[in-house]
């Protein structure tokens, strides 16, 4: 189990630190509306040079949402769209605050009529490229840029929904195989975490539909190796990366307990408090927890520096751990 002094001692010390000294995004999802500095933190977010920025990689013809209407941008890319939303989605901030409703609008534009995302179209053959991941991914922007109750967010909820397998997961993968059926495959825990992420905005309401997963993705976690995403070569989950924006298989460790923390009564599965115990002991006493990869397409951030403290990664963490343990 989680020590919660220890953890107490550590929620305290650094959210001390970044209301005192931390970047605006980090400052502001600490705070709830009615704080004192809630409002004047919103506005120094929203008029920084770094949001101005990224809010600009949005209307990029070849990494923005306008790539959907040609060659869609690579989701694996750090600095596309999808990730740049995500960001500002993990903020919480709406759409028409950040003034990007006509764009979110074009987003919406990509949604079939089954409710998932097309991410690709190969005009040669005629067909649509959707993954259940990403639908996921997308849908929970959407949602925590306000458009929760929209019918594009209940029609992409309904179909992963209703594309649920029978071992309580999902998984992005077609079936090719004859006289097998799609629901009998095993599910993807990589696709699992961005389903849990979305549907753990609605408080219990899904708990019922994660209910069937939740310990068996969570053991699946336990291990170093484990048969996770088809679109990466290394077949392994390492604990010790702590990244963000989250790499593309959705399993790096900050990704995972951000996203688990959602859930209801997470914090009595032992995996989830191994995970967080995991990250408690990186933690040197005094200083943030630190970013491990340099991605060059977030160098205006200081969790795109590998090796340097982060109070973004560290608020995430936070915001995290006070889900899990620290609702009351």
């Amino acid at each position: 189990m989680v020590n919660l002094k220890n953890l107490q001692h550590f929620f305290s010390q650094n959210s001390s630190l970044i209301l005192q000294t931390g970047a605006p995004w980090s400052k502001f999802i600490l705070l709830k509306p009615g704080d004192k500095d809630y409002e004047s933190t919103k506005q120094l977010l929203l008029n920084h040079e770094n949001i101005k920025q990224i809010l600009s990689l949005l209307e990029d013809q070849e990494i923005g949402i306008n790539s959907l209407n040609n060659n869609p941008a690579d989701f694996r890319l750090y600095n596309s769209f999808y990730w740049t939303l995500r960001f500002l989605a993990d903020i919480g901030i709406f759409a028409e605050e950040l003034g990007i409703n006509h764009l979110i609008q074009r987003l919406m534009l990509q949604q079939s009529e089954d409710g998932q995302f097309i991410i690709r179209y190969y005009k040669k053959r005629q067909q649509e490229i959707s993954l259940i991941c990403m639908t996921a991914h997308l849908t929970y922007c959407l949602t925590r840029l306000g458009f929760q109750n929209s019918p594009t967010t209940e029609a992409a909820i309904k179909h992963i929904i209703s594309s649920q397998r029978k071992d309580g997961g999902w998984h992005c993968k077609k079936l090719h195989q004859n006289g097998e059926r799609d629901e009998n495959l095993p599910s993807c825990p990589a696709a699992n975490i961005h389903v849990f992420r979305l549907l753990g905005q609605f408080g219990k309401k899904y708990e019922s539909n994660i209910s069937a997963i939740k310990d068996t993705i969570l053991v699946s976690y336990n291990s170093t190796k484990a048969d996770f995403c088809n679109y990466t070569s290394e077949q392994n989950i390492n604990y010790s990366k702590l990244r963000y924006p989250p790499h593309f298989t959705g399993l790096d460790i900050l990704n995972l307990i951000n996203s688990l923390s959602y859930l209801p009564n997470i914090s009595l599965k032992k995996y989830f408090n191994k995970l967080i115990n995991n990250v408690l002991r990186r933690w040197d006493g005094m200083h943030f927890l630190c970013s491990e990869k340099r991605i060059p397409a977030w160098s205006s951030f200081d969790f795109g520096h590998n090796n340097k403290g982060s109070d973004w990664i560290t608020a995430i963490f936070l915001s995290a751990l006070k889900r899990a343990y620290l609702k009351k």
